[in-house]
């Protein structure tokens, strides 16, 4: 099944939220899952998020109080945590979206290492396949030419943002396969704005 790549781009929008849960399944409305709940703690510019990303004290109003499939009251020793995200839209249709929760075909620049190995724009690539986040800037695990910076164990072409990005071995490149991806159980290509399977 080909799954359409779509560009993320950056809001200059974060969050902070707060959440409870058990360790153990306990859902009544979602059998075998465990109750939880999440609450939004903080919301603002993403250059903020530092400066509100702190840890609530236990007796803080934000922590959720229940679960939110099946109602039930969470007690003392129910799990905390915290967590934090920027905020992206789809270039294509706007839409607000979680990247760790993004559909497959997802694309997006991770800003935050590029510096380690930009792509020749200057960008690092991630796409979400159906087997995880794949780095199509990184190096592969089979690399021939483990010493060599200035290859590309995959080559791209075109944009995200435009449905044109095409990876291959076309370009100053290694000889690891022959530019199909191996993300977790998804072994396929990224053709012409599509991930294909590689069966």
């Amino acid at each position: 099944m080909p799954y359409k790549v779509f560009f993320c781009v950056p809001t200059g929008r974060a969050e902070f939220f707060v959440q409870r849960f058990y360790d153990k399944a306990t859902c009544a409305a979602k059998p075998g899952d465990y109750c939880r709940a999440r609450v939004q703690a903080w919301a603002g510019p993403d250059k903020e998020l530092e400066a509100n990303n702190r840890w609530p004290a236990d007796t803080d109003p934000r922590w959720p109080k229940c679960c939110e499939a099946c109602g039930k009251e969470f007690a003392a020793d129910a799990s905390r945590s915290t967590g934090s995200r920027t905020i992206v839209a789809r270039a294509d249709t706007g839409e607000e979206i979680d990247l760790c929760n993004a559909p497959v075909g997802a694309c997006w620049d991770a800003s935050w290492y590029r510096d380690e190995r930009a792509g020749p724009d200057g960008r690092r690539l991630i796409v979400k396949t159906p087997g995880g986040d794949w780095d199509i800037d990184s190096r592969a695990s089979n690399c021939t030419m483990p010493n060599d910076d200035a290859h590309r164990c995959w080559v791209r072409h075109g944009r995200p943002e435009d449905g044109t990005l095409n990876v291959d071995k076309n370009g100053n490149t290694c000889q690891a396969g022959a530019g199909s991806i191996i993300c977790g159980n998804y072994h396929g290509f990224l053709r012409n704005g599509y991930l294909t399977d590689g069966c």
